[in-house]
């Protein structure tokens, strides 16, 4: 059966554009935030990055100055991640932190979340409507 080329998801109350996404070792499916101000492929925290398979082993870290200004330091990681019904490689940016602190950061929610970035979307057209608050990821390729 052909996989679909597209994703759909919505605009929350706070104006985030978001995608669902179903990643093996996760129950739901996680809860995908779209930051164009991030150049990489995922920010995740380091329990989902386990729960995925990512290589936790090796300590490969970046200094990151976020758009707020603020500095993070976040471990590199590679691994397979399931992008429009195949597994991709990326590299994800992982927070060190408590799964609590990064819902704290992110939306206040109790859903596990991650963000995604351009190099997820680079063969994709991304179609945000804020005042109908959909949003369309089509692959192109």
């Amino acid at each position: 059966m052909p996989q679909p080329n597209f994703i759909r998801g919505s605009v929350d109350d706070w104006n985030r554009p978001l995608v669902r996404i179903d990643v093996a070792g996760i129950s739901d499916p996680l809860v995908a935030f779209i930051d164009t101000g991030f150049n990489g492929a995922i920010i995740v925290d380091a329990g989902q990055a386990a729960r995925m398979g990512f290589d936790l082993a090796k300590r490969w870290y970046a200094d990151v100055r976020l758009a707020s200004l603020r500095e993070e330091t976040f471990q590199l990681c590679r691994g397979m991640f399931p992008w429009f019904g195949r597994l991709v490689p990326i590299t994800a940016f992982v927070l060190e932190e408590t799964n609590e602190q990064w819902r704290s950061r992110i939306s206040r929610k109790t859903e596990a979340e991650i963000l995604i970035g351009p190099e997820l979307l680079s063969d994709c057209r991304l179609d945000i409507d804020f005042p109908r608050r959909s949003v369309l990821i089509t692959q192109q390729s």
